[in-house]
């Protein structure tokens, strides 16, 4: 109900002595409230429709009219309504004037008219609105149940809420990023949040805009809110792997082995509809320790919904600890990929993620194992950054191949055995240390001449001299394949 159809009840005749800004009469009502206390407005909710004969306001100050009426605009009241009588015969001027300098409508009964009975009138009315509006949104979860339970999902779930409200919704995080949106454009006038019941720390809320401010829209939308939580929680809060079509085999692929071969990659490529000649730009995401997973992926879909909207291509696979995105488009490039991703993170700290783009699906093996490296590593600070050049694992990863491994375990073999474990490590920091004395003794804790004669029989047992750069590049890379 609205302070419009209050007008239009022919058997009161009530007039409209101040109207208000444009389209204040079709505020809406939500309930009615009859009370002739100096200063009512600690008892009132936004959407009253007051009622008052002003008999403790039997006053010729204008200035006491003019407090009244500001207090009740403070609210907001949806307007006033006035009962000419034996307290007043007739609308003090002080009050037209303060409803009309504050914009409150200002509705005059006539003195035979009784008073108790427009507010009964106008009460059952709005309880009926409000009882036919819960049923309404009793309703509404219902067939959004129905719809998860025939595999809807949750931009289903909010195009049937936005049909309901008929304005518009969207699904916030705890940090106010939207996660998905629902219904028409443009500025709305009114925000009204729904906490969605969760007993994960990282809350949500339902948001609905609206053009006009009622709280009628709460008995409507609160049932669903429950149906919405339970089907964000289990898109968001699963610990399954999810993954668009076809990537999830590819990234499994490349994750699960030491390496990969290039048609394998081809052919991978191909099955989850990216073209494997063409640029393919990664995305790495990982949260930091003690983060949910819940947190993680919604995160992630903040960000392959952004990517989405940019690229034409974009698939995705989401682990329970890390999140992989690939893209293609025209324009691909990784620093524009970095800003994109950042934009899409917003205000959330707590993550770690890194770009590259490789020119083909050949090089996306070992990008992606080397980004998911230095994610891994934990050693930046939280934010988006383009993954490191070319690594030495990179390289190692780069040879990985069934034969050079057995070479590599044949050529150090010598040194497996137990008893020349000390001769195995010293080698191994001699390598990293590019052969500097000084720093293989500080790091041992040995003495020039033990390092001496340790060389000396790495050299008789492998039957490689290590003053030789290829020889140390040889063993660098056979120690680690082995």
């Amino acid at each position: 109900m609205r302070v419009s159809d209050v007008v239009r009840t022919s058997e009161f005749h009530i007039e409209v002595r101040v109207s208000g800004p444009e389209g204040a009469l079709e505020r809406p009502i939500d309930w009615t409230v009859p009370t002739e206390a100096m200063d009512p407005s600690g008892f009132l909710t936004s959407g009253a429709l007051v009622l008052t004969s002003g008999v403790a306001l039997n006053v010729t100050d204008p200035r006491i009219w003019d407090a009244y009426v500001e207090r009740l605009v403070k609210v907001p009241v949806a307007a006033l309504v006035f009962g000419v009588g034996p307290a007043h015969k007739q609308v003090p001027q002080g009050l037209e004037a303060a409803c009309a300098h504050y914009g409150l409508p200002l509705l005059v009964v006539p003195s035979d008219v009784p008073f108790p009975l427009v507010h009964r009138e106008v009460q059952d009315t709005v309880s009926a609105e409000r009882y036919e509006m819960i049923r309404d949104g009793s309703a509404l979860a219902q067939r959004c149940t129905e719809l998860v339970a025939r595999g809807g999902t949750l931009q289903d779930l909010l195009e049937q809420i936005a049909a309901a409200a008929g304005e518009r919704v969207s699904v916030e995080d705890r940090t106010g990023a939207e996660l998905l949106r629902a219904g028409g454009p443009g500025p709305l006038l009114q925000r009204t949040e729904f906490t969605l019941p969760t007993e994960d720390a990282d809350s949500f809320r339902l948001v609905v805009e609206v053009s006009t401010p009622s709280q009628m829209m709460s008995p409507l939308i609160q049932p669903v809110t429950a149906v919405l939580a339970m089907h964000l929680a289990a898109a968001l809060g699963s610990t399954a792997v999810v993954h668009s079509r076809g990537a999830g085999r590819l990234v499994g692929a490349i994750f699960a082995r030491s390496s990969i071969a290039t048609e394998e990659l081809v052919s991978l490529a191909q099955e989850a509809e990216l073209d494997p000649y063409r640029p393919i730009g990664a995305v790495v995401l990982q949260a930091e320790p003690g983060r949910s997973i819940t947190y993680l992926r919604t995160l992630s879909w903040r960000i392959r919904t952004r990517l989405a909207a940019e690229y034409p291509t974009m698939r995705f696979v989401e682990d329970a600890d890390m999140s992989t995105m690939l893209v293609q488009g025209r324009g691909l490039e990784a620093a524009r990929l970095q800003d994109s991703v950042r934009t899409a993170m917003g205000r959330s700290p707590a993550a770690r993620g890194m770009v590259d783009a490789v020119v083909n699906a050949a090089e996306l093996g070992l990008v992606l194992r080397h980004m998911r490296r230095c994610v891994d590593a934990g050693t930046d600070a939280a934010g988006v950054r383009r993954a490191p050049p070319m690594s030495f694992d990179a390289l190692v990863d780069a040879l990985r191949h069934p034969g050079t491994e057995s070479m590599a375990r044949r050529l150090v073999a010598p040194l497996a055995a137990a008893e020349h474990a000390p001769l195995r490590e010293t080698l191994e920091v001699f390598l990293r240390s590019s052969g500097t004395t000084a720093a293989v003794c500080d790091e041992l804790f040995i003495h020039r001449n033990t390092l001496a004669h340790r060389i000396r029989k790495i050299e008789e047992l492998l039957g490689i001299g290590l003053q030789d750069g290829q020889s140390r590049a040889l063993l660098m890379l056979s120690l680690r394949l082995a």
